[in-house]
């Protein structure tokens, strides 16, 4: 947010304030919030967050953060704003590596609480959509098509979705991606991951254009 502020004082030193305004007003905005918050602050073992909240309490308390932000943002003057919430991320390689119960299939609990979550988001996306003069705020939905990908990869040219391309394709992320690595797939277009948490280029692809045909259609 404070970056955009900073945008937006540069934007009217440069095009004076009645245009800034109008380019301001008539951008596109696209946010995402949740699947680091769950991964990395919830379930991961370096956080307190699970202490502090019941998972439905965090839900809500994401949800209040959510809602405060886009206010803002509509404040600073965003009317056209496509919200991502979260994909099936108990299916993310990193996720299924780690599932001790069953190896290798995705965490359905995780599946589970990224449901309930967006959800809650719709709820809030109706809500400010009443509350908020001229917002037209659209959930983007992701989450069947990365499942449907995920269980049926061969519908859409993969042939591994339960890996990543980069090393083993279990835990690697970030920098033990790299040239270096001798595990490294050939073609990252047949894998439906880059990396243990990051989709590939091509699925990346697929879910951009899912969102122009959904979220973003009447803005684009």
């Amino acid at each position: 947010m404070e970056f955009f502020k900073e945008y937006q004082q540069k934007l009217e030193a440069y095009v004076g304030k009645t245009k800034a305004n109008y380019i301001i007003n008539e951008a596109v905005y696209i946010v995402s919030i949740g699947t680091n918050d769950f991964i990395e602050n919830y379930y991961s073992e370096l956080t307190e967050r699970s202490e502090q909240f019941t998972v439905e309490e965090y839900e809500d308390f994401l949800i209040r953060h959510a809602a405060d932000f886009l206010t803002e943002l509509h404040r600073l003057g965003a009317r056209k704003v496509s919200f991502t919430g979260l994909t099936p991320f108990g299916c993310l390689p990193s996720e299924r590596t780690s599932n001790l119960m069953n190896p290798g299939e995705c965490m359905e609990e995780y599946n589970t609480v990224a449901r309930d979550f967006n959800a809650k988001l719709q709820a809030l996306t109706t809500r400010l959509c009443a509350a908020l003069p001229g917002l037209k705020l659209r959930l983007t939905p992701l989450y069947d098509l990365l499942l449907h990908v995920v269980q049926n990869p061969s519908s859409y040219g993969f042939d591994v979705a339960s890996r990543g391309c980069c090393g083993t394709g279990k835990i690697e992320a970030s920098y033990l991606c790299n040239q270096w690595n001798p595990f490294t797939c050939e073609d990252a277009d047949k894998y439906a991951f880059w990396d243990s948490i990051h989709p590939s280029e091509r699925l990346n692809r697929l879910c951009a254009n899912q969102t122009l045909r959904t979220s973003l259609a009447e803005f684009v």
